[in-house]
């Protein structure tokens, strides 16, 4: 009877810890989820100022559309299984020939050589983001951050009044 009791409590504690482990990978993963949509949700702002500076409507647009790219694509496209892929239309809105100027427009959007590369950049890791969260999530977002820092310490990150800041 003793030997059945020890053998229980045994399995019991093996159940735990296995359950301990799950609640912990599962912080884990919250945790993730949560920096890459704060990630996104900063870079998206960004992105917006930049739309809101645009003399053009068709620039404005296009931006506006980056923006809600970027913050879906470090938000809900970020799905843990998931295999990774953007959805078409989101790859489109975070294309670099897009946010670059769209087809519609006169002229070239309103942008510095400096905000030019940057939105490049914080689109192209957007793009990444569903796919490198969970894959590489040490070099992801700390870029997407330091993009945004790069382009604060430049003096690129656009104020709140639409010019630079």
């Amino acid at each position: 009877m003793t030997n059945m009791t020890v053998q229980v409590d045994e399995v019991d504690l093996e159940d735990e810890n296995r359950e301990q482990q799950e609640r912990e990978q599962r912080h884990v993963v919250n945790g993730l989820l949560a920096e890459a949509g704060e990630a996104g949700r900063r870079a998206a702002g960004w992105v917006r100022e930049l739309a809101g500076r645009q003399t053009e409507e068709a620039h404005r647009t296009v931006l506006g559309r980056a923006a809600d790219a970027v913050e879906q694509a470090c938000g809900r496209e970020v799905v843990p299984g998931g295999d990774g892929q953007l959805r078409e239309e989101l790859a489109y809105d975070l294309a670099a020939d897009i946010v670059t100027g769209s087809p519609y427009a006169a002229g070239m959007p309103e942008l510095t050589m400096g905000e030019r590369i940057a939105l490049i950049t914080v689109c192209g890791v957007a793009a990444s983001m569903p796919g490198a969260v969970f894959g590489d999530l040490g070099r992801e977002l700390p870029a997407l951050a330091a993009t945004m820092d790069a382009a604060r310490a430049l003096g690129l990150e656009s104020t709140a009044d639409g010019s630079a800041g």
